[in-house]
């Protein structure tokens, strides 16, 4: 498969990601709006996965500073692949939000 329609259908795939995780955000922000605070992270790594969990600890860091310990992800996270990075070449770069309280 060729890069560009490979990095076409990673844009597609994000595009659709962040407005589902926007949607689900909304919806989810009246509920929790007096004891929970959202966080993003965000994370790189070899594999998406690990992109992703790196992405999530670094939220969960972000949120320990507060002293919000107990975190929940709150949409999809965004997840981006690059073949032609200049110092890591083929690697994903990820974004996770969670919402966090005490």
């Amino acid at each position: 498969m060729h890069r560009s329609s490979i990095k076409r259908r990673v844009t597609a795939a994000v595009g659709v990601a962040a407005a589902a995780a926007a949607l689900l955000a909304a919806a989810a922000v009246p509920a929790m709006a007096d004891t929970a605070k959202e966080f993003t992270g965000g994370g790189r790594g070899p594999t998406a996965a690990s992109a992703i969990q790196a992405a999530a600890w670094d939220a969960e860091a972000s949120a320990g500073a507060e002293q919000l310990y107990t975190c929940v992800q709150t949409g999809q996270p965004g997840v981006w692949e690059v073949f032609d990075h200049p110092y890591f070449g083929h690697v994903f770069f990820a974004e996770v939000t969670v919402s966090c309280t005490p």
